[in-house]
């Protein structure tokens, strides 16, 4: 039976599960998208590539499955940006773009430049299908490749012509999925394992940091019966936030330095578990500081290249971050542990003083504090609510002290440090999770960059509340301008009524310039059932990270 390479894209995607598409329709894939409109997808179009590609990276992330974007050509040149932020988030997109016919491919075609190779460098692959009859041989290898390891996008161009072209249903069956087209949870060698478990078991100081990767194969029942039973800290960070709650007797919260001052006494750690984190920027590159010179680092990867990358370390176990820690339980319920009783009350004396740290900020003043904006949001969200976290200094605040108690209810920037994906991460949160209510908190001047997809949310009654903070200024830019250079040049930005233009959009919205009318604004703002934006005019004051940036420059940290 002859088909068209439209067909075979359909179902080769609906024998990987898909149901969901993200993109923005374009000259070279409406065939496809004609094909597929009649084949039950949910598509969620929306206002910029960008903004589709950052929604998907967090719907697939939410849901641990993959996501798909669709584009035209120039489409699929904006959809880059997002795609080396969905490198660092590690997720797993499969960027489907068209481009004009084969057959004029290499001779000035319409809108033509090398898909293929700009993607290269952002993706963990790109191809472009040689041929219709191959569509489901690449549309499966860009899963496999999506989904196994570190997870990550990839990207494939299928060229218009053969889309439309007739082809063989049996190239379909030829290429059907299996067990190896099946991401695999990967445990790592036995020995190393057991060594693991020892070294942990003879610590005085232990710590455990989790990544990204840690959320792809870790199963928050099983890291929380292994601190049961080892009585290890534990920290985590991005995508793992919440894999054990922030109440929980040994997590001690977000692992970033800067927004966790517990978390600097990883200086007195004496061996240090990194499950899927990668020992960057973020963790001075594995060095001293954060870390003391003789500590012992055990790294629980499933990327080769990322053990011993920044330094070398004491034990390293290639493997799938789940399976191996599930292997290490097992083993660690055989033996007697410490209770590491004096390491947890140093750190939770440290907790303590953080914490009142912060409160002493939220002040009843004009312009508002960021810290009162948080304090008074915790009155309106639970553990069920999903929230996002741009990249505005303003940002960071309700980050410090906002807590995660339940696995895929938070997001944030990646360590790409891409700000402006907040509104688009948001809507993929609210897709993945239509039952739950979906928070963003956002500066003015990333809302900037995707604030047009309010026009999305209202379209597809995605009930999103935006807590934007205004203080008219590219924040974090502004402040270490000031804080390195005595001033800020270029950072400052005009106190725009955002509120009117989500208005504009469809959607509800507030103004708040007086720390009173803030609770009152925020209850109709979460009554509302649709989408709905508050913008809060917030004091120009300077986040811990603000200022951790501007002492690394000047020497005086790390």
């Amino acid at each position: 039976m002859n088909i068209t390479g439209s067909d075979l894209v359909v179902k080769s995607l609906k024998d990987h599960g898909v149901d969901t598409l993200f993109g923005i329709a374009g000259d070279h894939i409406l065939h496809l998208l004609d094909v597929m409109f009649d084949s039950n997808f949910k598509m969620i179009d929306f206002r910029h590539e960008s903004g589709a590609v950052h929604a998907a990276d967090s719907y697939s992330r939410i849901l641990r499955r993959p996501a798909v974007t669709l584009s035209t050509t120039p489409g699929h040149a904006n959809t880059i940006p997002a795609l080396a932020n969905a490198v660092h988030s590690e997720s797993p997109i499969i960027n489907i773009s068209g481009s004009a016919d084969s057959l004029n491919l290499g001779r000035g075609a319409m809108q033509e430049f090398d898909q293929v190779g700009v993607a290269k460098s952002v993706t963990k692959g790109a191809w472009q299908v040689p041929s219709p009859e191959r569509i489901p041989e690449y549309i499966s290898l860009a899963f496999r490749t999506a989904l196994n390891g570190r997870q990550g996008p990839v990207h494939l161009t299928i060229p218009h012509d053969f889309q439309s072209a007739e082809v063989d249903e049996k190239h379909l069956h030829r290429y059907s999925i299996n067990s190896f087209g099946l991401p695999r949870n990967v445990s790592g060698d036995k020995n190393q394992i057991l060594e693991a478990v020892d070294i942990l078991n003879k610590a005085e100081r232990p710590l455990i940091f989790a990544g990204s990767t840690a959320l792809s194969s870790l199963e928050s029942e099983d890291i929380i019966r292994f601190l049961d039973v080892t009585n290890i800290p534990f920290f985590s960070e991005d995508s793992s936030r919440g894999i054990v709650p922030d109440s929980h007797v040994y997590s001690f919260g977000l692992g970033y330095q800067p927004l966790n001052e517990v978390a600097q006494n990883i200086n007195q750690a004496d061996v240090v578990l990194m499950l899927g984190k990668k020992l960057d920027y973020t963790l001075g590159f594995g060095g001293t500081p954060p870390f003391a010179n003789d500590v012992k680092q055990i790294i629980v990867d499933p990327e080769i290249s990322q053990i011993g990358l920044a330094r070398s370390t004491e034990l390293g176990i290639l493997g799938d971050i789940g399976p191996v820690l599930f292997d290490m339980l097992k083993i660690a319920q055989k033996k007697k542990w410490k209770n590491n009783q004096d390491w947890l009350t140093k750190l939770n004396d440290s907790s303590e003083i953080w914490m009142k740290k912060l409160n002493n900020l939220s002040k009843k003043t004009n312009p508002i504090h960021p810290m009162f904006v948080s304090e008074t949001l915790k009155k309106h969200i639970d553990d069920e609510t999903h929230i996002t976290f741009d990249g505005g200094d303003y940002c960071h605040f309700l980050r410090a002290s906002i807590s995660r108690n339940k696995p895929y209810r938070f997001n944030n920037v990646s360590s790409f440090g891409m700000i402006g994906t907040g509104i688009p991460y948001a809507i993929g949160a609210q897709i993945a999770l239509p039952n739950n209510n979906v928070v963003v908190v956002t500066g003015d001047g990333s809302f900037g960059f995707n604030g047009m997809e309010i026009d999305t949310m209202v379209r597809h009654n995605l009930p999103v509340k935006i807590i934007l903070g205004n203080n008219s200024i590219w924040g974090i830019d502004w402040q270490i301008q000031k804080g390195i250079f005595g001033r800020p040049v270029w950072t400052n930005l005009l106190p725009t009524r955002y509120d009117k233009m989500a208005e504009s959009l469809g959607a509800h919205s507030e103004y708040v310039t007086n720390f009173s009318d803030l609770n009152p604004a925020l209850e109709r703002v979460f009554s509302y059932d649709g989408p709905a934006l508050i913008n809060i005019e917030i004091d120009q004051v300077i986040s811990p990270v603000a200022e951790a940036a501007i002492n690394r420059k000047l020497g005086s940290h790390g």
